[in-house]
């Protein structure tokens, strides 16, 4: 037996007070120096934010540049690399910002699944993308955390196929595309076959299995129209000058 055994099991007079003495030590507080943890809380957050951006622009969205098909200037990537599944095609105009808790999968029952995302657009943390045929994302959409497009089902309905461990039928996949300047609210699933038109607006929680008209918004399990947006100004209408 170790003399630490010794100590933690308090056997012995010695033991008994280096014990108590550790144990005094966890509860111990080293004083606040105001300028010194000022100055010190401040480098620690230099430090952080000069090492994350490093990060992202010489590693992190040079690797995720390389795997797309096209990505245009001015790509913002946070909290490291979106997954990438199967032999899915991505496609980013300029000025998008993405996550690296993104999951994007290209259905393998498909030679060249697309995932399109327009200029400005914001995909959240969390964000998951499953293709089959396309998927297609207009400009300035914003998409919230947690939010799913499924344009596939992945499985098979029969249980012996499943089972089986095959995929299921290339029919059972239809595209997803989100019109221009849409708003996806928190932990929305938009399902396979849908189109979300311009301006729309799809309330936090929503399960989108029909078609959501441009200037709608929309929110439930299955989403139901529940209001009108204002419309995005168009910067090239000038009839009400």
């Amino acid at each position: 037996m170790s003399y630490l055994d010794r100590v933690r099991r308090r056997e012995g007079r010695l033991a008994d007070v280096l014990y108590r003495s550790y144990k005094s030590l966890q509860h111990a507080n080293v004083p606040v120096i105001p300028g010194l943890y000022a100055l010190l809380e401040r480098e620690r957050l230099v430090r952080r934010q000069a090492f994350g951006w490093a990060r992202r622009k010489f590693y992190d969205e040079p690797l995720f540049r390389r795997r797309c098909r096209a990505c245009g200037p001015g790509l913002c990537l946070y909290d490291g690399i979106p997954a990438v599944w199967g032999g899915l095609e991505i496609y980013i105009g300029t000025g998008v910002v993405m996550h690296g808790t993104a999951t994007l999968v290209g259905a393998k029952v498909y030679a060249h699944p697309r995932l399109v995302i327009g200029d400005h657009s914001h995909c959240g943390s969390v964000f998951s993308a499953v293709a089959g045929a396309d998927i297609v994302i207009g400009s300035h959409v914003l998409i919230a955390n947690r939010v799913s497009l499924i344009a596939y089902d992945s499985h098979p309905t029969d249980a012996a196929a499943r089972r089986a461990g095959e995929p299921a039928p290339a029919q059972s996949s239809r595209p997803i595309t989100i019109g221009d300047n849409a708003w996806i609210g928190v932990g929305a699933i938009i399902m396979k076959g849908v189109t979300i038109g311009e301006d729309a607006i799809v309330a936090a929680g929503s399960v989108v299995v029909h078609d959501v008209p441009a200037g709608a918004i929309v929110g439930g399990n299955p989403a139901r129209l529940i209001g009108r947006g204002t419309a995005a100004a168009d910067p090239h209408n000038h009839a009400g000058e």
